[in-house]
């Protein structure tokens, strides 16, 4: 009855391209190869968002967090964008074929990555996220690696380690002079495009980077890293590179102008920058996502709802966007809320039933009986009718990661719904989907069946339920 949601791969790892090497099989692969012309929305609000990825023993999430929201809690999980993106495109295929390859630095587009064992290419959908439309759709034949450049006008990818540039626009593929490669993991042939997806940074192989001019088709530097297991993670404004040394966990800057290299911040995880350079995201040694502005040297921690309750997270990504990305939060909403029981209100702080639906994480429904509340219950009333497809929980008291670890967490409960269904669930996932198929209801009914208990309280608490 539920779903982990797929892990994404590293943001890097981006769209599609059309390969012709054989012009018989490219006709064939171009067929539902469409473009539209679309509009974007216009707004003048840039919101600075972060690609975060958490993970526990029972579930992946890659989610967007809203970095301008200092008390963590706006987020837009990934998979919420791809139902939309699916769903209003009426694509014909099972949605849980799509991955998410790329969103772009502007918020303004992202891309899908389709694969199936049931054909024989590989399919890249592009849409644009401020209207949900379809831009660009084109098919690959099943292939180990492929890039497309930020401006999305050109595909690089690998065949027998020889290197392939396509034209996305005019549909026109030549080999690039690159020296064929003689590894066998084609994905540690190149790592990144410049912003201006003029020039492309590829590992050799032999622990040197080589710098490829795309527009000319030849090389134009190629610099010796001096160490193995190299990873480059970024490559800025400025021809700054960003990479990693993975054998010491340790991330270096370097200076494509003069190849000086400095070291980066000492993170537990290689720190994520700005394309200007101006402010890093990284993991501290608490594993805290933590922000540092280095023209004010100001560093702040950013108190992330997931890590909270248990998720440790990965900064990904930098989206700052003027797109509305809230958008795709959608939520059923409710008419009424109530409950067989209640905490009394304690240092200010209410744990009313209204809670669990506030759009507010920190603020949670406690139930208020003596011991851990087996059998107490909440029930979400929607006036009417709905077709419910999942839900959405964030579970225990998720004001802090103290308040979480202290109180009881639902382990367990049951579903009631108005058509007489009955349905029970262990709480070991955010996201649930009813996958047999939707469930018309005006009601669900949630009851405790069992709790994980907090190291202090027996208090049993569900910060935030979402219903879609």
């Amino acid at each position: 009855m539920r779903k982990t949601i797929v892990c994404c791969l590293a943001f890097s790892i981006l769209y599609g391209c059309v390969q012709h090497n054989d012009s018989a099989t490219q006709s064939e692969y171009n067929k539902s190869n469409t473009k539209q012309v679309v509009k974007p929305i216009q707004n003048n609000k840039q919101t600075k968002w972060m690609w975060l990825q958490g993970e526990n023993d029972s579930e992946s999430l890659d989610y967007l967090a809203n970095m301008d929201d200092s008390t963590g809690n706006t987020y837009i999980d990934l998979d919420d964008i791809v139902d939309e993106l699916y769903v209003n495109n009426k694509e014909n295929f099972p949605k849980s074929e799509l991955e998410i390859h790329r969103i772009s630095d502007d918020g303004k587009v992202i891309v899908l990555y389709r694969e199936t064992n049931y054909l024989n290419y590989s399919a890249f959908l592009i849409y644009d996220l401020s209207t949900s439309k379809k831009l660009y759709q084109f098919n690959i034949p099943n292939s180990y690696y492929a890039v497309v450049s930020p401006d999305l006008s050109r595909c690089i990818y690998t065949k027998n380690g020889d290197f392939y540039q396509y034209s996305i626009q005019e549909r026109l593929t030549k080999k690039l002079n690159v020296l064929s490669y003689t590894g066998t993991d084609d994905s540690a042939l190149f790592d990144h495009f410049s912003p201006d997806s003029k020039k492309l940074c590829i590992q050799d192989g032999y622990n040197n980077l080589i710098i490829f001019d795309l527009l000319n088709n030849k090389e134009i530097n190629r610099i010796s890293m001096g160490q193995e297991n190299i990873q480059v993670k970024e490559w800025l404004k400025n021809d700054l590179l960003v990479y990693t040394n993975n054998d010491t966990n340790r991330t270096f800057m370097l200076n494509l102008k003069n190849e000086q290299r400095r070291l980066l911040e000492k993170a537990s995880e290689a720190p994520v920058l700005t394309l200007d350079s101006r402010v890093t995201a990284y993991l501290n040694s608490s594993g805290e996502v933590e922000q540092h502005d280095t023209q004010t040297d100001l560093r702040m921690k950013y108190p992330d709802i997931m890590h909270r309750i248990g998720f440790p997270t990965v900064p990904k990504q930098w989206v700052q966007t003027t797109t509305n990305l809230m958008r795709y939060q959608k939520s059923i909403p409710a008419k009424k809320i109530s409950a067989s029981s209640t905490l009394s209100d304690q240092a200010g702080n209410s744990y009313a039933a209204r809670n669990i639906m506030d759009g507010d994480a920190s603020t949670a429904w406690c139930e208020g009986v003596k011991g851990d509340g087996i059998g107490e219950w909440i029930k979400i009333d929607f006036g009417s009718v709905q077709e419910l497809n999942g839900f959405k929980l964030i579970n225990g008291l998720a004001k802090s990661s103290n308040a979480f670890q202290a109180n009881n967490r639902v382990k367990r409960m049951k579903l009631e719904f108005s058509n007489g269904q009955t349905m029970m669930i262990d709480n070991d996932f955010i996201r649930n989907e009813f996958l047999d198929k939707p469930i018309h209801t005006s009601f669900v009914k949630i009851t405790i069946e069992a709790v994980e208990r907090g190291t202090k309280y027996h208090d049993t608490c569900m910060s935030e339920i979402r219903f879609f």
